[in-house]
């Protein structure tokens, strides 16, 4: 993972295997406040954010993850074209990508 830079620009991404908990705060903080929230994403299994307008990364705690699942979910027509995370988040898992070739 920690050499995980050198696939930048190259197509091949890795994804942490988070818990659902973890995948639904993550999802939360990216599609929820979209105005504020500049970048989240995971690492070791720890959660962080960046706001706009900030330098300062945070860490966030779990003690904040309620606070985060309670904000409502964006409708379909608030999310950005191509965001499917939050419907894989919320359903399970269920849904199945379409086949790519």
């Amino acid at each position: 993972m920690k050499r995980v830079k050198l696939l930048k620009g190259t197509g091949i991404y890795l994804n942490e295997d988070l818990t659902k908990t973890n995948a639904e705060v993550l999802a939360s903080l990216r599609l929820k406040e979209p105005d504020i929230v500049e970048k989240a994403w995971s690492r070791d299994g720890k959660l962080f954010v960046r706001y706009r307008g900030q330098e300062r990364i945070e860490l966030v705690s779990s003690d904040k993850y309620r606070l985060r699942l309670a904000k409502p979910w964006p409708n379909k027509n608030q999310v950005k074209s191509g965001t499917t995370y939050a419907r894989k988040v919320s359903d399970g898992g269920n849904s199945r990508p379409a086949n790519r070739t």
